[in-house]
Formats: C-alpha cells, structure tokens, sequence
C-alpha cells in the first residue's frame, strides 16, 4: 500500500500533519486486515483511534505557519463538538489511554435482500451464535411475497464490530468517518495559509478524486464492508457472483465502434458548440442509441457516470440473474461516491408491462402484456428523473423501433441507491409504489 495520498510540493509547512493523516490511513488498513482476528483487531483500531486524536495536537503545535489559528481552529473545534461521532473518538481515546480497552464485540449481521430499498428483515446476533441467517430464513413468509424472496432474494451475512457506547456504527466505518473530518480540516488548513490544496489522488490507481463527495475519506474506506460480506442465494444456497460480469468500456472502444455505425463521436454526448444538460445528453445519447439497435438488433446495457455534464466513465453490465441487480445497484452507489459522480444514464434493453394486483410479484418478463423496449433512463443528485422508451417491434428477423416516449419524475426503484449514496432522501411516490407492490393493491411498473 502507498504510504502517501496526496501529492503535495516538495516543502509544505504541514508536512508533520500530513504524515500523521498518513500514519492513521496505514492502520485503518491494518484494523481492516485483521478483521476476523480479535486481538490483532482491538489493537490496530485501538491505535487509530489513538492517532486520529494525535493529528490535531500535531495540528496545534505548528500552528505558528497558520495566519489567526486561534479562530479558524476555534471554528472547526466548533464544529467537531457538535459532531457525536467526533466526540466519540475524543472520549474513546481518553478511555484507551487511561482506562483501558474499549468494550468491542463481533457481531453477525444478516439481511435478506430482495428489492432496491432497504427495507428486507435484517438481525444481528453475537458472532459466536451464528443464527441470524437461520432466523431470518425460517421468517420468510408462505405467501406471494414469500415465493418472490425464495426466487430472487439474496441473503447477506456480514461481519461487524460495534463498540458499545457507539452503537449506530461499525467501528471500521467509525474511523473512517473521523479520517475524513480531520483530511478535510487539513485542507481548509491549507487555504487559511494561503497555499493550494494538495490534490487527492487514490493510492491503488493514481486518479484523482473528489474528496468533497466522499467527505474526505479515501475511495478504499468507501464500501470496504462489501469485502466481508458473503452473499448467497436463497434459492439454492450459491455464492452470488457478479463481479466477473461487469465489463469496463473504454472512451477508445467507443471511438472504433462510432465507425461501424457512421457516427461522429463528438456528437455523441450531445452537439459540439453548445450548452448541454444531463436530459440533452441523455437525449443524444439515446440518438446514438437507436443508430446501433438499428444496426445490429440489439443494444447492451450501458451506464454512464457523469460530474455535471462532464463524462467520469461508463461500464456495461452483464448480469445473468434478476437478483444480481439487487447486489449490483448497491455496488455501483459506492462508485458514484468514489468518482464524484451526480448524473448517472442507463441505456439498455428491457420488459414493461401493467401491473396485475392479482400476482403482485410478477417480473414483466414473464407478464403475457409485456412490451420489449430500448430505454435510457437519467438520475441525478439534485434533479428529477427522465426516461425515453422506444418499443421495439419484430417481425421473424426483422426488428425496428417505434417513435420514442420520455417520461419525467417517474418511479426508478431501481437507482434507490443511488440516491441513498447521494444523502437524498428516496422520493415518496417511489416508497408508495413499492409498498403498494408488496401489499398487491396497485400501481404500475416497468
């Protein structure tokens, strides 16, 4: 692992700051590594905690080099007062200093997952019982919403250590929150001197990041928890895989292809010269995308990652199972943190159809009303969704699309985690929705 997070110039007056931040990311990674080991755990985190505490006296004693320390650290003690988690690690590091150890526990948490809300059964159980995923599988009812769970719900069994007297959080997590605050204090510590922030860039990678958006933690404190976690299908007790089924597209592999179907690739993202917006790219995008259904008979599914209207990446995803989007959607929020992204577009193919109270569970694919359709769908942090839909006819070999339909402010249950990710708060219509698909009393999906 990189020791150093960000480049800076050769002589910076926080460089002892700097190495600390350094020293408290070295052991997060060393409390994450000895995750399934509980001494080598308590002490790693232990010693975090410790050094979070140390990179503010660090702060203090070379306060010499920041113009009005005594007001601008008044403003950030301040603020960290406030903060009960930021409180919490002073009170942690009192307690491991002078009393001794902190009263950590393992717990096993299990969740049935088999929606894009958060809103299956989840318990938590001392590890060394180990009977939360029996509990919830035995509470799984024998009824329509039963049968959907049984057919593509996951059960998720995770790992946690939870510190008593901080309950609400996992103590990795903890850390990492607190990392976060003390980077970003560090670098209004830089513009209160006067000099640039240094810029942050991912240690694995070497790309930068927006540290704004992930509240200055590191993109590997950003979903770590995915890594303990072991997924299963409740079907048939399998390993869930999806990893190995998500492809990266790159810019270049969109170039060599734009030939194939005689388009100009600076047009793709909307036309060159002129002001463009999420739902104008989403519609030249969707352009595009009829211009190779037309050509080939069919279209990947693709998402695109935007900062405002500015392309981050995008990815096709290859899922073999429904139940795969469940896990994937969950996946693809921690990218949108790590990249800084507030405008996501899927394209792609896909099933709608009324929706019948009579079998509330019911997958449009297997609906006999189902219409087939290319879609391109656009979310956003701030903005309402848009959606395009073009039906798509065939005729034995032949196919062709019919005149597109764009849709606003419709419910996409499938991007809630998206917009969990984003600290926006679910829309209602959306919840209502989903609730009214789980009594069976109404409502329409596509």
């Amino acid at each position: 692992m990189a020791s150093k997070s960000q480049k800076r110039d050769a002589f910076c007056p926080l460089e002892p700051v700097h190495k600390r931040l350094e020293d408290l990311h070295y052991q997060w990674h060393a409390a994450e590594a000895a995750y399934f080991d509980p001494d080598g755990f308590r002490m790693a985190i232990q010693t975090a905690i410790q050094t979070s505490r140390t990179v503010s006296f660090i702060l203090q004693s070379n306060k010499a080099v920041i113009p009005d320390f005594d007001g601008w650290y008044e403003r950030w003690q301040e603020k960290f007062r406030a903060d009960a988690l930021m409180r919490w690690m002073v009170d942690a590091r009192n307690r491991i200093e002078k009393r001794g150890d902190l009263e950590a526990h393992s717990f096993v948490r299990a969740d049935i997952v088999a929606s894009f809300l958060n809103e299956g059964p989840s318990a938590q159980v001392p590890s060394e019982l180990f009977d939360a995923p029996l509990k919830l599988v035995k509470s799984i009812p024998d009824n329509a919403l039963g049968k959907h769970i049984k057919k593509d719900g996951i059960i998720r069994i995770q790992r946690r250590w939870i510190e008593n007297t901080l309950p609400d959080y996992e103590l990795l997590d903890a850390v990492a929150i607190a990392y976060g605050n003390l980077s970003l204090m560090l670098d209004d510590a830089h513009r209160q001197i006067g000099l640039p922030v240094p810029e942050a860039r991912d240690v694995k990678t070497g790309e930068i990041y927006d540290k704004i958006s992930m509240k200055g933690r590191m993109p590997c404190m950003i979903g770590h928890s995915d890594l303990r976690t072991l997924d299963v299908w409740l079907a048939d007790g399998r390993p869930v895989e999806f990893e190995r089924v998500i492809k990266k597209v790159s810019i270049q592999d969109l170039e060599k292809s734009s030939g194939r179907y005689d388009l100009d690739p600076s047009e793709i993202f909307g036309a060159p010269g002129t002001v463009n917006s999420p739902e104008t790219i989403l519609r030249s995008l969707f352009a595009t995308a009829r211009v190779m259904f037309d050509k080939d008979g069919y279209h990947s599914t693709i998402m695109f990652f935007f900062k405002g209207t500015k392309l981050i990446e995008f990815t096709e995803l290859r899922l073999d199972e429904h139940g795969q989007k469940y896990l994937l959607m969950r996946n693809l929020a921690h990218d949108v943190v790590r990249r800084g992204a507030d405008t996501v577009i899927l394209l792609g193919e896909i099933w709608r159809s009324v929706f019948d109270p009579s079998d509330p569970y019911r997958r449009s694919v297997d609906a006999p009303d189902r219409e087939e359709g290319l879609t391109g769908t656009l979310v956003s942090k701030s903005g309402e969704p848009l959606q395009i839909f073009a039906r798509i006819r065939r005729d034995g070999a032949k196919c062709w699309l019919e005149p597109n339909e764009e849709h606003a402010s419709g419910a996409q249950f499938m991007f809630a985690p998206f917009y969990e990710a984003w600290g926006r708060e679910i829309p209602i219509a959306w919840m209502d929705q989903e609730k009214a698909l789980r009594r069976g009393d109404g409502g329409e999906v596509a």
